[in-house]
This record gives structure tokens, sequence and C-alpha cells, in this order.
């Protein structure tokens, strides 16, 4: 264009995914064996990479990925829930367990750990007066493979990255998996 000089530069260069950038993605996630844990569907998850909302290993699998990408990640079960601990099985006497409680297979009770830290357990059988609780997160022990399509890149701003989290309630809060 004569009259007019163009900065090089003057294209904005896309985004990729790093620390204190707020992505919004879509996953799907299953076990080793393909068993669907979680179908890519619903409402997309928007977490602020960098501030521990997702676990280290898919954090650093989604690095300098950019929108539209889809990236697989394998997590053995120490970079996920961890290794089934058999320390959080339990067998309690039904006369033991808080009056009150609905207690049944499938079903789910809250305890707490010597230091007081909340801990669910599902009940996993009843026998003969005893419960079986196991406190391991149900994907503990499992190989998972999550499928990320990345459907949004952003700064963070300074508020978000103070928090630790995306404005967006949505977001996880640090758990590890979205959704968990």
């Amino acid at each position: 264009m004569p009259g007019k000089r163009l900065r090089a530069g003057f294209m904005n260069k896309p985004q990729t995914i790093g620390a204190n950038k707020v992505i919004t993605m879509q996953y799907s996630l299953t076990n080793a064996s393909g068993v669907v844990v979680r179908e890519a569907r619903g409402n997309p998850v928007t977490y602020l990479h960098g501030a521990g909302a997702l676990f280290p290993k898919l954090e650093r699998e989604l690095e300098s990925h950019g929108v539209g990408d889809i990236v697989t990640a394998r997590l053995l079960p120490e970079d996920a829930f961890g290794k089934r601990d058999v320390e959080l099985l339990h067998k309690i006497p039904l006369n033991e367990l808080p009056p009150g409680d609905s207690v049944e297979v499938g079903g789910r009770l809250i305890g707490k750990d010597e230091d007081g830290n909340e801990i669910t357990f599902a009940v996993t059988a009843i026998e003969e007066g005893i419960a079986s609780l196991d406190g391991n997160h149900p994907l503990a022990g499992q190989s998972l493979v999550f499928e990320v399509e990345v459907q949004g890149i952003r700064d963070a701003t300074a508020e978000e990255i103070r928090e630790g989290r995306p404005s967006d309630p949505s977001a996880p809060s640090g758990n590890g998996c979205p959704d968990s």
C-alpha cells in the first residue's frame, strides 16, 4: 500500500499454552483398558495453567499447544490418582458407624483421618454386620488416557493469577483432574 508502512509483527502470533494462561478445553477420559470414564461433551472446562488445577504430567503434555490441537496424554497411576493404598481399606462393624448414616453398598460415608482431614469412603460390601469401606479415589491404581481438545487460550488477569483460578466458577480447583 503506497504511503503506509507495515510493521513487522503486525499480525498477532497464535497463543500457546503456558503459565498464567486461561485454557478452555474439552476432554474425554478412558482407563488403559479403554473403558470410558468421561465422554467429551457438555460444557467445556476452563482452568489456569500452572496453578495446580490439573495433574502436573497432564499440564506438561498440554504445554506449547494451541487452539484446535488435540492432545493425547497417558498417565500412569502415580501421575494421576496414585496407587491404591491398602491403609484406606477398612472393615467397620455397622454398630460403630454414626447413627443416622445410611449405609448401603455403593453408598458413600465421610470419615476423618488422624489429622482431622475428611475422607470419602465408598461402601464396597456389607457382610455379617461389617461394612467394608474404601477411601481410595475410584480411579486410584489405574492408568488413564486423556484426549484433550484445546478450545481457547487467553492471558489470565492479575486477579486470576492471585486467586490461582479463572474467574469462571466452573473451573477446577486443584484436585488434579477436572470433574473428579
